[in-house]
């Protein structure tokens, strides 16, 4: 068995990493909105909280690789890598931290790699996170079969009217599984089932000490039903020039919920989800590429606050914070120009707007807003593209946001 190199940043954050596996390189960071490796424990995670999702991510896809790694790799379980991923990250939702993965990557005959794996979280707000899951690929890629679960208490702020801000404690388990058939190479479809049980408690001492009975929560038990849609001719998945990927899920949910320790039901209700995505790239000079991205996302009001839309929450929209413009409906779009100033630095300059509401007639900046910026890029792996990226972005009120992560953002 080959041996694994470990890979350590000073600190980044959890939103996107790119794929760095090769025969020769043994450990990987992944961009989540093109692996799908570890998505079922991702869609554990997200069935009843995405911003553990934000923690989680770095490990979720740690042990994906790219198509030339598969090409060359020798097939077999006895032959695979074992891969080893300790990230820091920095999050303005549940605080600093660091995550720590394990995973196994093996290759069927034919067919992209496949791997199981594990992963922890902890942050400085006491958010901790356990996870594991795997994924395997076989019949020259026409399948994949992947199975999550997912454990772990989530601390966040969630604002409310009037600027405030409630203190919040989630806890969360779940379970998932993910079946894909490939069409071809570009084109895949996937569906996905999870179920997760969630309890949010107000996290305040003078509540924490009444007794279990009299303590406000909300228990809900969710279960979901996603298909989803991919199309994806990009020249490149670490560093595209040329090309274009689009995404629609559409989630059919159920949900149950009551309040003090299921003492006081409230109701049993469904909801329908969906987010298209739409990403371009295209080459302007030898070194220069003009990216863009759209997203579009919408729910019905029986979704919980949790599973909702929002500029900043479902876009990766820089310069706004993720639970701050939580909606029915949003609509974003941003725009980046990268420029490689040679083999190790570039820079970027990206421009973004989203709005949100009630309904696609209702959507406004109200509920969004405009935000721009600039970033600095230093390419890790020349091969394959992989840059540690530092951005700083401003929005239309005067807030200033910095980014620190792997990959690009779209």
């Amino acid at each position: 068995m080959k041996t694994c190199k470990l890979w350590t940043l000073s600190t980044c954050d959890a939103e996107q990493f790119r794929k760095v596996t090769t025969s020769d390189v043994n450990c990987a960071f992944v961009d989540s909105t093109t692996s799908r490796v570890f998505q079922m424990l991702c869609l554990c995670v997200v069935v009843l909280v995405p911003s553990a999702t934000l923690a989680v991510d770095p490990v979720l896809h740690t042990v994906s690789t790219t198509r030339h790694a598969a090409a060359h790799s020798d097939a077999g379980i006895r032959n695979g890598n074992l891969i080893v991923a300790p990230i820091p990250f920095s999050n303005d939702t549940i605080g600093s931290g660091l995550t720590l993965g394990a995973g196994y990557l093996f290759k069927n005959e034919g067919s992209r790699p496949s791997a199981v794996g594990l992963a922890y979280v902890r942050t400085s707000n006491g958010t901790s996170i356990l996870g594991a899951a795997g994924n395997i690929v076989f019949e020259n890629n026409r399948w994949s079969l992947g199975l999550g679960a997912v454990d772990g208490n989530i601390n966040y702020d969630l604002p409310i009217l009037g600027g405030a801000e409630v203190p919040l404690s989630q806890s969360v388990t779940g379970g998932g599984a993910r079946l894909e058939y490939g069409f071809n190479d570009e084109f895949q479809v996937g569906f996905s089932l999870g179920y997760g049980q969630s309890k949010i408690t107000i996290d305040s001492d003078t509540i924490n000490n009444l007794p279990a009975n009299l303590q406000p929560d909300l228990d809900i038990d969710l279960a979901r039903l996603t298909i989803d849609v991919r199309y994806d001719n990009r020249n490149d998945t670490f560093y595209p020039t040329d090309g274009y990927f689009t995404s629609f899920d559409l989630s059919y949910a159920e949900v149950e919920d009551d309040l003090f320790d299921g003492k006081i039901g409230l109701s049993d209700r469904n909801y329908l989800k969906g987010i298209a995505k739409a990403n371009i790239y295209k080459g302007l000079t030898s070194t220069g590429v003009l990216a863009g991205s759209a997203v579009l996302c919408g729910t019905q009001r029986e979704a919980p606050f949790f599973d909702s839309c929002g500029v900043g929450f479902v876009d990766g929209l820089r310069g706004f914070s993720s639970l701050g413009a939580l909606e029915e409906w949003s609509l974003s779009a941003q725009i980046e120009f990268r420029q490689r100033l040679g083999k190790r630095i570039g820079v970027v300059a990206f421009a973004g707007a989203g709005a949100g509401g009630d309904g696609l007639d209702s959507l406004s900046f109200d509920n969004g807003g405009a935000a721009l910026g600039a970033g600095v890029r230093y390419r890790l792996s020349k091969k394959f593209g992989l840059d540690y990226s530092v951005d700083y972005a401003v929005n239309d009120q005067g807030e200033g946001f910095l980014y620190l992560y792997l990959g690009n953002r779209f």
